[in-house]
């Protein structure tokens, strides 16, 4: 069972994506904000992957958030989910993925299991 942070600040789509990420088999750990994220991540081992909102009020939002993630702990995978900005093609590390809103169970999953490596 992974370890997933959820990043959303909408709490009903917080609500549902950490349902939908339990329901995939996952742990999840939700927060409302990357600041609120940003202090969960102090121990480098405590999640195997984050799923972030890009648009988030707050001093950081999610690509902020991405971008600490990929210099302090660049072991932990993240996902970056929108309805308003596409990062442009070739801009992500290799341990990430862009997940356009509104999206299904089943890409959710499927970005899920190529980020974790999970059959």
């Amino acid at each position: 069972m992974s370890r997933v942070l959820v990043v959303e600040d909408d709490e009903v789509l917080r609500w549902l994506m950490s349902d939908a990420v339990t329901l995939l088999g996952h742990q999840v750990t939700a927060c409302t904000n990357a600041d609120e994220a940003l202090s969960k991540l102090g121990a480098a081992s405590a999640f195997e992957l984050i799923i972030t909102d890009i648009q988030m009020p707050g001093s950081v939002d999610g690509l902020g958030l991405a971008r600490t993630v990929w210099s302090k702990h660049p072991q932990i995978a993240v996902i970056l989910v929108s309805g308003h900005i596409v990062p442009a093609p070739g801009r992500l590390p290799g341990n990430v993925r862009f997940v356009a809103k509104p999206y299904t169970l089943r890409l959710l999953q499927r970005a899920i299991k190529e980020l974790l490596n999970t059959p």
